[in-house]
């Protein structure tokens, strides 16, 4: 009875658009919550070692391309 009931709403008619579309959409909106928690993420992780770069210095200073 549940695997009936769910294929019954989760088919869609190839002819019907609007069900694709919306897909798409909730799709999109997934992927960018997505990538706004793995840019969070990256940007914790970073934390330290750009703190150690300006504490010691040099790293910063290499990155920007130039040379003492």
């Amino acid at each position: 009875m549940h695997g009936e009931a769910l294929t019954r709403y989760t088919q869609s008619d190839p002819a019907d658009g609007a069900g694709r579309r919306k897909e798409r959409h909730v799709l999109r909106a997934i992927a960018d919550v997505l990538r706004q928690i793995g840019g969070a993420i990256a940007t914790v992780v970073t934390l330290p070692f750009r703190a150690l770069a300006r504490l010691f210095g040099g790293a910063s200073s290499t990155a920007r391309g130039r040379r003492a």
